[in-house]
């Protein structure tokens, strides 16, 4: 999911193998690439706007990324492969089920989530050339490994990653050109009390530094102020439901620019936005 600074929604429509233009008010998208059926574009995972008006996305069944011409007009053309298309693999020009993906604009870095190959890509814009950036590769816990990683944001005042490592239960943070792993979130065992997570797919920060979780085992949204041992709920009610306080398995989260709180509700195939300020959607 993308949200335009017009508060316009580009989303990743995952089972119907497309991605479309939802405008603000709206009540019916169009798409915008993708044809509905499984083809040359196979199963989409994640979009969002990368360097010089390009729409990077994610073509899961396929192991590689596309990028398209941004554009709002319905029947877009096929887009350009600009990593993988080498067959699913762990080598540096493989990539295996790439569900999310995050863009330092200031250094024109594009990150890339390789949740099977426990690891986190970088691409530089620049030159095209692509490296690992943080993980192993290898399962592991400790802090410069990383266990089935979801969700990437950037911090891009600084240039520090963020990554929800799922199957650790826990988010980290990277600083700038490091491989060691700050625990910001989690990180002790998965559960339901406010220190703990529980398989976290998602994460945002705001300019305070704050961390935003979908906590998605938990079917809730969750906030996780700097240096706090514990998070506060803000979207969900830690019950699986359907009801507009209510969330089934939330998986990722973005904010736009009057900060309101947009949620992909995964479970209940819908988005839902949140008014922060009144806590309801």
């Amino acid at each position: 999911m993308l949200i335009d600074t017009n508060g316009n929604l580009f989303i990743a429509d995952s089972g119907n193998n497309r991605v479309v233009y939802l405008p603000v008010n709206a009540t019916e998208g169009r798409i915008v690439a993708g044809r509905s059926i499984r083809g040359s574009l196979f199963k989409y995972a994640a979009a969002t706007v990368a360097w010089k008006d390009q729409l990077y996305v994610s073509d899961l069944g396929n192991y590689r990324i596309l990028a398209f011409p941004l554009s709002t007009t319905e029947g877009s053309p096929d887009g350009t492969t600009i990593v993988g298309h080498y067959g699913v693999g762990s080598a540096l020009n493989q990539i295996d089920s790439v569900y999310y993906m995050s863009i330092d604009r200031m250094r024109e870095l594009f990150y890339l989530s390789d949740f099977r190959n426990n690891r986190i890509l970088k691409l530089n814009l620049t030159d095209n050339t692509l490296q690992l950036a943080v993980g192993t590769g290898i399962s592991g816990s400790n802090n410069v490994s990383l266990n089935l990683p979801l969700g990437i944001t950037i911090d891009e005042t600084t240039g520090s990653l963020y990554v929800t490592d799922s199957r650790n239960h826990r988010v980290q943070k990277f600083n700038l050109n490091s491989i060691q792993g700050i625990t910001v979130a989690g990180g002790t065992s998965h559960g339901q009390n406010l220190f703990h997570l529980n398989l976290p797919s998602s994460v945002a920060i705001d300019p305070h530094g704050n961390v935003y979780i979908a906590d998605s085992g938990n079917h809730r949204i969750l906030q996780w102020l700097v240096n706090a041992h514990q998070g506060r709920i803000i979207a969900g009610t830690g019950i699986a439901g359907i009801s507009n306080t209510q969330l089934n398995h939330p998986v990722q989260l973005k904010f736009d620019i009057h900060h309101n709180l947009y949620v992909v509700d995964q479970n209940n195939n819908r988005i839902q936005r949140f008014d922060l300020q009144y806590n309801g959607c």
